[in-house]
């Protein structure tokens, strides 16, 4: 499988080298304008092309990973070449009937939604295509960009949310994480020495989920002692509102998505 990637970036980068321990990285090809990036594709393993054009015809798959206001200038570059390939889009904000629009409506298209976690291939990913691929070019699409990260095959209504619940998340987390931490050092703690007990601690209690199952409500029960410490924690955070606080940062999230989106 020939994949062609269309831009260098964080994002473009971070799925080149997860793809190569799928299609390998002689059968990658990369396409961006900026030296400094394209050199950085060289050094990595990857061969680049010199134009769009060359990078079309020589792919079986278009991966793009551009900005989005860039997007459409591409598309209208090549589309001559595109007739028989499937065309990916991790451009946020950019629906199929964009891109449709551009390139007809028997294009194959699909639009996947990550999260920033795709830099250390964990990333949780988005799925969805305009149902013009064929059902083993799904599932072969979805093998090989498993090594991204997870994919969720969603609804394209869905992707808006997605982009609070999975795209905008790691930045509460992390704030999250940053305020344990911190906690942490009011305690006594250096900064490092908290921030590594927190890291370790947070992605222990996630695997125990993963791993064990269970409702995340049911393992706050397990861990709390009657009248001890960590009921006294929870409780102190219901106060405050903790949880519906989340729920409306959520809400927030999407909504500002869907005006973004026009």
């Amino acid at each position: 499988m020939k994949v062609g990637i269309v831009g260098y970036g964080n994002m473009g980068r971070a799925f080149a080298l997860g793809l190569s321990s799928s299609v390998g990285r002689e059968n990658i090809l990369i396409y961006e304008v900026n030296e400094v990036k394209s050199k950085e594709a060289v050094e990595d393993g990857f061969a680049t092309a010199q134009n769009l054009y060359f990078l079309a015809k020589n792919s079986e798959i278009l991966l793009i990973a551009v900005k989005p206001k860039d997007v459409k200038g591409v598309l209208q570059e090549i589309k001559s070449e595109l007739k028989d390939k499937i065309v990916v889009s991790v451009a946020a904000g950019l629906e199929l009937s964009f891109y449709e629009d551009i390139l007809g409506k028997k294009a194959k298209l699909v639009r996947l939604m990550p999260n920033i976690n795709v830099l250390v291939r964990r990333g949780t990913i988005a799925f969805t295509h305009n149902g013009n691929l064929l059902e083993e070019e799904v599932e072969n699409l979805v093998r090989v960009f498993s090594t991204c990260g997870s994919i969720y095959q969603l609804s394209e209504s869905l992707f808006d949310s997605f982009t609070a619940l999975a795209g905008s998340s790691p930045a509460f987390v992390f704030s999250f994480i940053d305020a344990l931490a911190l906690a942490g050092v009011r305690e006594g703690f250096s900064y490092e020495e908290a921030l590594s007990i927190v890291l370790d601690t947070i992605t222990g209690s996630a695997e125990l989920i993963r791993v064990m199952g269970g409702n995340p409500n049911e393992w706050s029960v397990r861990v709390s002692s009657p009248g001890g410490t960590t009921i006294e924690g929870l409780a102190y955070l219901e106060r405050k509102g903790f949880k519906g606080t989340v729920m409306r940062c959520v809400e927030k999230t999407t909504e500002k998505a869907r005006k973004l989106k026009g």
